[in-house]
């Protein structure tokens, strides 16, 4: 999954406790339900507009 944000990013994100990893001598691993739940988290939903009437001026 690709999520076009800069390392230090992810990296900000782990260390804020946003998104939990596993530390395997010195590599941070993330488990790909981790990262789901975490966009799940942020995820916002468009705003519906209510319907425009079809008149012309």
């Amino acid at each position: 999954m690709l999520l076009k944000i800069s390392l230090s990013f992810a990296y900000a994100l782990v260390n804020r406790g946003e998104i939990s990893c596993y530390q395997i001598r010195g590599c941070k691993r993330v488990r790909e339900d981790e990262l789901e739940a975490y966009l799940e988290r942020v995820k916002h939903e468009p705003v519906r507009l209510p319907a425009r009437s079809k008149k012309h001026f």
